[in-house]
């Protein structure tokens, strides 16, 4: 869908009527009772000096889990929020880390031939003494892997999480991954679990050694398998264990409300880190002190994530667990905010859930940078505007609405490198060099705003109507595929009910000219259900895997009902017939909460 470009925007739509324009699916509204005023002047506090300082001390720290110079940083965080009037504390806590070490890929046979430069990633398996041998198999994808027998895999792109697993599955003894960039290697992390494991979770750790080769030398050992038998040898050395980690996190009251809305970013980093991630710490920073100097509405609380880049998002998912009822009830929303800041960013990237979008893009209308448009076929951050199981997304089950912006790289760039970072990203060249500060301010301005817009509005910024729509449109898309082996009927009569109710209620929200705690709640408990609803499979209180994921992912079984028979076929039937019970109960109890506030309203 082709996106609007930026400061495009329609013009103010006449009172009492919502602006509108394409969004997720349906109707997307900016409501009139936006307070815009107080918005534009917190940006004014945002102060490019300070966050230059910020960015100069956090890239001077290797702040790798755990280490001297991750407490460090920690502690000049926590110390910064004090001193700018934020209240902050301190928090420790043990998380299960993996630090990759060490590499070597060597062609034994036909002829010895030693791949002097490789890397190992995190939570990889260590090899033994000796390593890993066998067979070297040229697979052109995962997808390709059959019974692999104790081989040794070898494809071109980055090592994921779902690669490995496919590979693991499929018997691999190890697995070499060609980078994408000519003379980079970039750190990757290959573990699915989310968060430090649980007794359930710990069993789906890999244990598949994987390397990492430049393209070039990945191209030599395609040409080798390609004219004759090949053998390889594997040895990795990674350092995987329990790590006491620093997360300081820091709260500006609310006047008048409870509730909050959380901004997080990651500590922690590969080398260096100057674009990934101390940036965003250093526009968090900013962002903190100024709302302590102008206190909102609404509260804020600000998150600076450790075990990230090699915790698979274990600060995140710890705030996550133990905070998970206060944020239910208090959460307003999630802030994501990383790699900023890019030296030679051409265009403004985003995502958010469907409730949020209209304000989100209401306010990247403002950044200087073209939106970026997924339908583009050089796009390197995929074709939809919502967020993926990535970029610490722990809040979904506690029901916040989430939304992440930022500059980035398009494909075309000459700079461009994966995930629309610069080709610097996860290498020890990520440094203070690549850092343009205007820009940073720029972004972190943008923050305040969107942070603001939830935080001093009279009502919340979200409009459940769109949730909806996602619904509709994928359940729909789920049916076509299913081609009649799926009942959806019980959800589409509670989603129609959930559609007929939201229209006076919308009326209601966008009426509003002063804060109403009675619509709140509701929004909150519309997030509640329909954020967990669309985007999660397991129960709200755990957490999805860090794979590939799509919305209404526990009902995606009934798209494969037509190609299955027998016990398959049935088994499947049954997972999909709970899933559409699942489904039409959140939608029914999301139905009866917006009920009782009309009923009230009489």
């Amino acid at each position: 869908m082709q996106l609007p470009p930026a400061n495009s925007f329609p013009a103010a739509a006449p009172a009492g009527h919502p602006q509108s324009y394409a969004g997720g699916g349906g109707l997307s509204t900016v409501f009139d009772s936006t307070d815009r005023a107080t918005e534009s002047r917190l940006t004014t506090s945002v102060d490019p000096d300070r966050l230059a300082d910020h960015v100069d001390r956090l890239a001077a720290l290797r702040r790798y889990p755990g280490t001297e110079d991750q407490w460090a940083a920690a502690e000049y965080v926590t110390d910064t929020l004090r001193a700018d009037g934020v209240d902050a504390t301190l928090h420790s806590f043990e998380g299960y880390v993996s630090v990759p070490e060490d590499a070597t890929v060597t062609v034994t046979s036909p002829k010895r031939l030693v791949l002097e430069e490789a890397i190992t990633t995190a939570f990889g398996a260590n090899t033994p003494v000796g390593g890993v041998s066998g067979e070297l198999v040229r697979l052109d994808s995962p997808d390709a892997a059959a019974d692999l027998d104790g081989a040794v895999a070898s494809l071109a792109g980055l090592p994921t999480p779902d690669a490995v697993r496919r590979l693991e599955a499929a018997g691999a003894g190890a697995a070499v991954f060609g980078s994408p960039a000519e003379d980079q290697l970039h750190e990757m992390i290959v573990s699915p679990v989310w968060g430090t494991p649980d007794s359930d979770t710990a069993e789906r750790l890999p244990e598949l050694p994987v390397a990492e080769i430049p393209a070039a030398a990945d191209d030599r050992l395609a040409e080798l398998v390609a004219g004759d038998d090949v053998r390889v040898t594997v040895e990795t050395a990674v350092t995987t264990e329990l790590r006491e980690l620093p997360c300081p996190v820091g709260h500006v009251e609310g006047t008048d409300s409870d509730r909050r809305f959380l901004v997080g970013n990651h500590i922690d980093a590969w080398h260096e880190g100057a674009t990934d991630n101390a940036t965003a710490v250093a526009a968090t920073l900013e962002l903190a002190r100024a709302f302590a100097a102008d206190p909102p509405t609404r509260g804020v609380t600000v998150g600076f994530w450790p075990g990230h880049s090699m915790g698979r998002y274990a600060g995140s998912a710890w705030y996550a667990d133990t905070n998970w009822l206060d944020l239910r009830e208090n959460g307003v929303g999630y802030l994501h905010v990383d790699l900023n800041g890019l030296e030679g960013a051409d265009q403004m990237w985003y995502q958010h859930m469907a409730a949020v979008g209209s304000e989100h893009l209401d306010v990247l209308g403002e950044a200087s940078l073209p939106l970026r448009d997924p339908t583009e076929a050089n796009d390197l951050l995929g074709e939809t505007e919502r967020p993926g199981r990535n970029s610490d997304q722990s809040f979904w089950g506690a029901g916040l609405p989430s939304l992440l912006s930022g500059a980035r790289f398009s494909g075309a760039h000459p700079d461009a490198g994966p995930v629309g970072g610069g080709w610097w990203w996860h290498t020890p060249e990520d440094t203070r060099d690549k850092v343009d500060v205007d820009l940073l301010a720029e972004e972190t301005r943008l923050y305040v705003r969107i942070v603001s817009r939830f935080c001093n509005s009279p009502v919340l910024p979200q409009d459940h109507r769109e949730s909806c729509a996602d619904v509709r449109a994928t359940l729909s898309a789920i049916e076509d595929a299913a081609d009649g082996h799926l009942d959806a009927g019980p959800a589409r009569e509670r989603l129609a009910a959930l559609e007929e109710r939201l229209e006076p209620f919308a009326a209601a929200v966008d009426a509003a000219e002063s804060f109403d705690p009675a619509i709140e709640d509701v929004q909150v408990r519309l997030s509640n259900l329909l954020i967990p609803a669309l985007y999660m499979s397991e129960p709200e209180y755990e957490h999805d895997p860090a794979l590939p994921h799509e919305l209404l992912g526990y009902l995606r079984v009934a798209e494969e009902l037509p190609d299955r028979s027998g016990p398959a076929r049935r088994f499947g039937e049954v997972a999909a017939t709970r899933g559409v019970t699942k489904l039409a109960h959140r939608l029914d109890r999301a139905e009866r909460v917006v009920a009782d506030f009309l009923a009230d309203r009489d």
